[in-house]
């Protein structure tokens, strides 16, 4: 599932930017030929406004001015053409066109002039791209010809040019493009392929920790499932026994019910703080009270492992939050700090306000965590080698920290030789 979800990332990731990439390539192929088709129309346009009868002539080779009579047609043959200048439509450099024709067509569409520069055409072929030439300005794909027309007192003028430059810029500028979002794809593919990494780790983790806690809590449930069938069928070989003979197997199932109940209720806390779904009523709570409370309540219990508590609460230290919690809170912590003490030593349980905090530690002396197990301590149904002889579920710590953080808070944990091992939980102040 993981592999497939990572897979899908980087789909998308490659498709959407893939697409957008492809959106500015196509948009500034696009630009560019237009802008490429507009500069050779601007071209033409100005080689008709330049290509007149008069302009062929350079000052001083054509004068209107000769007595009346006079032949100038030899002149008029012997021109030399212009040189196409460069000046554009707002501040634009049009393309110099240097291969061209240019016909004049009377009032009823007959050619009656053309001039050639560096291009041919056939007669026929002409009088064809003539009835084409309808618009303004155009192209004629099936001769690869561009052209502009302009209306002069009753004749038109069209000039012709090939249009296989900006096709064959426009083929260059596709392929360099097409490398680019090749190259683009690889690096985008190189970068979804790391980020699609760091993205699946939070779910890759949580996805081992609910199979491990299902697997876990499957094991932990089938053991007093087992018991109590086991009983059931004891007392059902009895047909002639009384309760009272069968009241052994009766309290064992009725242990084990309890155990059961207790680990789907810490499951379904866990289940409904994980869902979000786990509406606590918080209030003002008199966290001093609590803990004192919780201290009491743990004496019988220290009593019979030869165990003291100590406490130091600082009074009236209240907080908003919720009662039941917090007592489950310092239950858990005091219940694990007796459970793991060695005979003869002390439970510290300290409550005091820091700034605006609250903070309680709970401290006994006993075996030392090792640090591979304090990165694990607070996982679910995990239980440290040394403690495993201990019954229980492994869920409390894990309650515990989900308690504190629900309260604004943090559950730390530090243990060795000489201090021995100590959980403080820090949990918001009210104001």
């Amino acid at each position: 599932m993981i592999k497939k979800l990572r897979r899908r990332i980087i789909l998308i990731n490659m498709l959407l930017i893939g697409i957008v990439i492809l959106g500015i390539f196509a948009a500034v192929n696009i630009n560019n030929f237009a802008n490429s088709v507009r500069t050779m129309e601007h071209g033409l346009n100005q080689l008709l406004e330049k290509n007149n009868r008069f302009d062929l002539f350079p000052p001083g080779e054509f004068d209107d001015s000769n007595p009346e009579g006079t032949d100038n047609s030899e002149n008029f043959e012997n021109a030399k053409p212009f040189k196409i200048q460069k000046h554009g439509m707002d501040g634009d450099i049009p393309m110099e066109i240097t291969s061209y024709i240019i016909v004049t067509l009377d009032s009823e569409g007959n050619i009656t002039d053309k001039q050639e520069n560096n291009i041919t055409i056939d007669d026929a072929d002409l009088e064809t791209c003539v009835k084409l030439a309808t618009e303004r300005s155009g192209q004629i794909g099936d001769y690869s010809l561009m052209y502009a027309v302009h209306d002069d007192m009753g004749s038109k003028r069209i000039a012709f040019t090939g249009n296989s430059s900006i096709y064959s810029s426009l083929r260059s500028s596709l392929l360099i493009s097409f490398g680019l979002f090749a190259a683009a794809l690889g690096v985008i593919f190189v970068i979804s392929l790391f980020l699609s990494g760091l993205a699946v780790k939070p779910v890759q983790k949580a996805w081992t920790q609910q199979k491990q806690f299902v697997a876990d809590a499957s094991h932990e449930l089938k053991t007093p499932l087992t018991v109590i069938l086991a009983n059931n069928n004891i007392m059902m070989s009895h047909t002639d026994s009384t309760v009272r003979d069968e009241r052994q197997w009766l309290e064992s199932t009725q242990e084990e019910a309890r155990h059961m109940k207790q680990l789907i209720d810490e499951m379904l806390f866990l289940a409904k703080s994980d869902a979000g779904t786990d509406t606590v009523q918080f209030s003002e709570v008199n966290l001093s009270e609590i803990t004192e409370g919780c201290a009491l309540n743990f004496e019988p219990v220290a009593f019979e492992k030869n165990v003291e508590i100590v406490s130091e609460i600082a009074p009236d230290v209240t907080l908003q939050g919720n009662a039941t919690q917090l007592n489950q809170l310092a239950h858990i912590l005091v219940d694990n700090a007796v459970k793991y003490a060695d005979n003869g030593t002390a439970v510290t349980l300290v409550l005091q306000q820091a700034n605006d905090r609250a903070v309680l530690s709970v401290n006994n002396l006993g075996n030392v965590i090792s640090k591979d197990d304090i990165e694990h301590i607070f996982d679910r149904f995990y239980r440290a080698e040394k403690s495993r002889t201990t019954k229980g579920y492994g869920l409390g710590l894990s309650i515990a920290q989900k308690i504190v953080q629900s309260h604004n808070g943090r559950l730390t944990v530090e243990s060795n030789a000489e201090q021995g091992t100590t959980f403080t939980a820090t949990l918001g102040l009210s104001h």
